[in-house]
């Protein structure tokens, strides 16, 4: 912030302070700052010129060297603190000589030197000069205060566009802390329809200003494709898409992402940042390193391989920004990753800690007085995020659903085929088109896990055949999406079809969604009537076909389990 003195009346300004021990030359200086329309003020030492300067603020002093109780290099040192941001020209006129004494007057502040005798026109000179020179630093000053004032506000203003809708900051623990007024780190959170949690850390090239140009095209992208039920993968490609074309050359945005399902399971991406990690109590139990270049640099990402785990309660991921690992102390060391691991052990001790306050903590320790030179960001996320329940009251009354009570009625359909089923998602596409035309609602996000469930169930085991007992550990459940994207790579064939009729009601609306793969079918009768062995009746199996079972009013499967059809109907309050 610029100092007060900068943006002050001009009251001083054309106040000259005299500092000499001898009255002679206190007067012959006096009546050459008269006679260039100026006036003087005098001191008889260092010390009375200090006091002189801290009550009139004058806008240039003329300093002797060699002066009783305070000489004129000390005195110059301590006006030049006072002064702060602003420029106080000191001119040393003086009878000492050498090099030497030189030298300490430029030290300690001086901004020119004269020595006597000398003629008048050479101290007329040097006086205009500098008081030229410190008007156009006053004008500078004022200019950064104003520009700061207006940084400010368009930061305040950027960083509520961007970050204020972030969901679950009770629980996530965010922290930013820039280089600069800008920062060019972005931290975002949002929901999925179906209760996951999507969080992604950005980090564009620099800092500053010129850092934010993607920053609202970034989080307005990654928030819509989120509320509308689109996958990790496909919003990365979007976002891609949109910052190659947006961003100058040269800069990108190095990226991680999180989703977070409600039952502790993850899938973990990074493009560029350093390692994502997952702590247990304190102990490092898996990391996700950057396998995929910054985004904003090729025209199209390919290969999004995502990482996936099951992390417990008690667990943290934690996501951070090269800033962090890359802040040096006083003696140019880097804090590293070591220091890191080092510093988040005494969770261990107390799991109730935080991540980012033991960092932060052995980060300032570590940096000391070192400016900043990166924006510096922490997200630490636990193993479960809660959210206010998704729930629309379903209506069971029959003269709530008669035909009568119909306003209109649409159909929407889509087919996919081989290679498109691991390209398109069509459970976004169907959200989309019913928020479009029958505008929002917390009704849509049971919707969103009916249509993600029935799709699922269709892709992942009548298409591609994969086993849900291979979710039944950590381990198998990283298998399990593994060879799913290996399994989608290599399909050529197989299709799966989705069907959705809408019924607008005066109080709510029902929908009817039937959903058709090219499989042989299961055994759904067990699932439905829950006649399956303990054994199988682990935390994953089963699962999608429970919970459409308990949000539907009806579910009816289809020869032998390849279809699958369902009504749902909601009411909106009024």
């Amino acid at each position: 912030m610029v100092d007060a003195e900068v943006i002050k009346a001009k009251d001083g300004e054309k106040l000259i302070l005299i500092a000499d021990d001898m009255r002679l030359n206190r007067q012959i200086l006096g009546q050459m700052v008269k006679e260039m329309g100026l006036e003087a003020i005098y001191a008889e030492n260092g010390h009375e010129a200090v006091e002189k300067y801290k009550t009139c603020s004058p806008s240039l002093v003329l300093m002797d060297i060699n002066m009783p109780e305070m000489d004129g290099i000390q005195a110059t040192k301590l006006i030049k603190s006072y002064a702060a941001d602003s420029f106080i020209p000191v001119i040393f006129v003086t009878g000492a000589e050498g090099q030497e004494v030189i030298r300490q007057a430029i030290d300690a502040g001086g901004d020119d030197y004269i020595q006597r005798p000398f003629p008048f026109e050479l101290l007329e000179g040097k006086i205009v000069a500098l008081r030229r020179i410190s008007e156009l630093y006053k004008q500078v000053n004022r200019l950064n205060y104003l520009r700061a004032r207006e940084e400010e506000v368009a930061e305040q203003l950027l960083s509520g566009a961007v970050e204020s809708a972030n969901v679950a900051l009770d629980q996530i623990r965010i922290h930013k802390q820039p280089a600069e007024t800008f920062s060019g780190d972005v931290q975002l959170s949002a929901f999925r329809p179906n209760g996951e949690l999507n969080v992604l850390l950005g980090d564009f090239t620099g800092h500053g200003l010129t850092s934010t140009v993607g920053a609202l095209p970034l989080s307005e992208t990654f928030r819509a494709m989120t509320a509308k039920g689109y996958d990790a993968e496909e919003i990365i490609a979007q976002i891609n898409r949109k910052l190659q074309k947006l961003l100058p050359t040269g800069m990108f945005l190095a990226t991680g992402i999180v989703t977070l399902g409600p039952d502790g399971s993850a899938k973990l991406w990074n493009g560029g940042l350093p390692d994502i990690m997952v702590f247990s109590k304190g102990k490092l139990i898996h990391r996700v390193v950057s396998k995929h270049p910054p985004l904003g640099i090729l025209p199209y990402v390919k290969e999004l391989h995502f990482e996936h785990t099951t992390v417990a309660p008690t667990d943290n991921i934690l996501l951070l920004s090269d800033g962090v690992l890359e802040a040096e102390d006083l003696n140019d060391e880097q804090f590293g990753e070591e220091r890191l691991l080092s510093s988040v052990k005494a969770q261990q001790a107390d799991p109730n800690l935080s991540l980012v306050d033991l960092i932060l903590n052995s980060l300032s320790a570590f940096v000391g007085e070192q400016t900043q030179k990166d924006d510096i960001s922490l997200i630490d996320i636990p193993g479960r995020v809660t959210v206010g329940e998704f729930k629309a009251e379903s209506v069971n009354n029959e003269a709530d659903v008669t035909e009568s009570a119909a306003l209109d009625i649409w159909n929407w359909s889509l087919e996919l085929q081989g290679k498109s089923l691991g390209r398109i998602n069509p459970v976004a596409q169907a959200l989309s088109r019913l928020q479009e035309t029958e505008g929002g609602g917390d009704h849509w996000h049971s919707v969103f896990s009916i249509l993600t469930e029935l799709y699922v169930n269709s892709l992942d085991h009548g298409v591609l055949k994969l086993e849900s007992s291979m979710k039944s550990s950590p381990e198998g459940f990283a298998e399990y999406f593994s060879e799913r994207e290996r399994r989608l790579e290599s399909l050529s064939t197989g299709a799966v079809s989705l069907y959705m009729q809408h019924t607008r009601l005066t109080n709510g609306g029902r929908l009817k969604v039937r959903v058709e793969d090219s499989g042989e079918g299961f055994d759904y009768m067990k699932w439905l009537n829950r006649t399956f062995p303990a054994s199988e009746a682990n935390a994953f199996s089963g699962r999608g076909i429970a919970l459409v079972s308990d949000l539907c009013e009806s579910i009816n499967y289809e020869n032998g389990g390849a279809a699958v059809e369902v009504v749902y109907t909601y009411t909106i309050k009024s």
